[in-house]
């Protein structure tokens, strides 16, 4: 299901960027459908109380219309004595809204709250049907295959 854009409203307005709120909850759960992802009511709320240090979710608007989400947090995979990764586990964008830039958008933000998670390596951690939908994508913003993910990014000090 497609998000409806409200009578009157321009999507010319700019994308807005914000932590997503357990009101988004359907929200989520109806982005989440779009790309083949199934989420629990229960686990989005526990994840949205999260502690921000370790785990984010962010939402795009437009005019306050939410399109888009993306979830990041640190990796329990961590390697011994290395650096810290973190996992994109999601990034949804509106089936109607996915021409606008709004995933390079959440993409870029979830990259920087890794980094102020103080993770080394974006790894994203997305189901395997996905990544070939996606695959350029992930390359075109510098994400590559590093054998201990499907795709990988060792990001930058924080600009």
């Amino acid at each position: 299901m497609a998000i409806i854009q409200p009578s009157g409203a321009d999507w010319a307005e700019p994308v807005v960027l914000r932590p997503a709120r357990v009101s988004d909850m359907f929200l989520l759960m109806d982005l989440a459908d779009q790309v083949g992802y199934c989420l629990n009511p229960e686990w989005i709320r526990l994840r949205l109380r999260a502690e921000p240090s370790a785990e984010a979710h962010v939402v795009a608007t437009l005019q306050d219309v939410p399109v888009g989400a993306a979830h990041v947090h640190l990796s329990p995979r961590q390697p011994s004595g290395g650096a810290l990764r973190a996992g994109l586990t999601a990034l949804a964008v509106d089936e109607e809204h996915r021409a606008g830039r709004i995933g390079t958008r959440l993409l870029a933000r979830c990259e920087d709250l890794a980094r102020r998670m103080s993770a080394h390596t974006l790894e994203i951690v997305v189901p395997s049907l996905r990544h070939d939908d996606l695959h350029e994508f992930w390359h075109h913003h510098g994400y590559d295959r590093d054998g201990s993910s499907p795709y990988a990014k060792v990001l930058s000090a924080r600009p």
